[in-house]
């Protein structure tokens, strides 16, 4: 179980660029490298809107949005797939111990 580490270059009016790491045991940190700021959610508080060229991604609490950034679609796609993947070897280890 390794931590996945990617770099994205945000969607919006300034660019700005996330490097987003996906922890095996359940948690996403982001980065946003132009404002030194970091944010962690579980993946359960995680979600995927896409709409047209962009997906937005959001971490929510029951019913407040604690933070959300704009991604490319491929990006997104990427992100959502290591967060899978990441809960699959979870499951896995926890099975065989």
């Amino acid at each position: 179980m390794l931590v996945e580490q990617r770099d994205f270059t945000l969607l919006g009016k300034v660019q700005r660029h996330a490097h987003i790491s996906v922890i095996p045991t359940g948690k996403l940190r982001v980065n946003i490298l132009e404002d030194n700021a970091e944010q962690e959610a579980e993946f359960s508080q995680v979600w995927f809107s896409k709409t047209g060229t962009k997906t937005l991604l959001v971490c929510r609490d029951e019913s407040k949005v604690n933070w959300q950034l704009d991604l490319r679609n491929q990006d997104a796609k990427e992100l959502e797939h290591l967060i899978e993947s990441a809960q699959e070897d979870y499951e896995i280890l926890m099975r065989d111990l």
